[in-house]
């Protein structure tokens, strides 16, 4: 990381910044490439393809409306896997699994330890078995219905 981080207070009268805004996913969407590429595909498409390449404007404008809602999904999709984030001075929370929960059975403890990620429904199939717990200052809640 930069010198320049966001420093994470560890003092409760100062709470840090929800990580929503300033872990976005990824922020390099650009309205100018979007529509460059809704511009210049259909033409590049008009162009190369023998059936539509003798067509006029107005092939040139189906084309437009024909290929721009999946050039825009196919655009929105791509930058948002492969795009940056648009502020790395944020330093998010990469610890260990064993930071956040406590894995009780040996099976899954070998499995999902340090970087490694459990599935979500394993690891709440896990939960409501009593296998894993959330470290913390809570209280478990016992699920049992013959308490009724």
């Amino acid at each position: 990381m930069s010198s320049t981080t966001v420093k994470v207070t560890d003092t409760p009268a100062i709470k840090n910044a929800p990580l929503i805004g300033l872990a976005e996913g990824n922020g390099a969407f650009s309205n100018r490439y979007l529509a460059l590429l809704i511009v210049v595909v259909p033409w590049f498409v008009k162009r190369i393809l023998p059936l539509v390449n003798r067509g006029g404007f107005r092939t040139y404008l189906f084309l437009l409306l024909v290929l721009g809602i999946p050039i825009t999904v196919a655009y929105w999709t791509a930058i948002s896997i492969y795009g940056k984030r648009r502020n790395e001075k944020v330093e998010l929370p990469g610890k260990d699994i064993e930071t956040y929960i406590t894995i009780r059975d040996r099976d899954l403890n070998a499995c999902y330890q340090g970087k490694n990620k459990i599935p979500m429904q394993v690891f709440h199939d896990a939960f409501f078995e009593g296998k894993i717990d959330f470290n913390g200052e809570h209280k478990r809640v016992s699920f049992k219905t013959d308490e009724y």
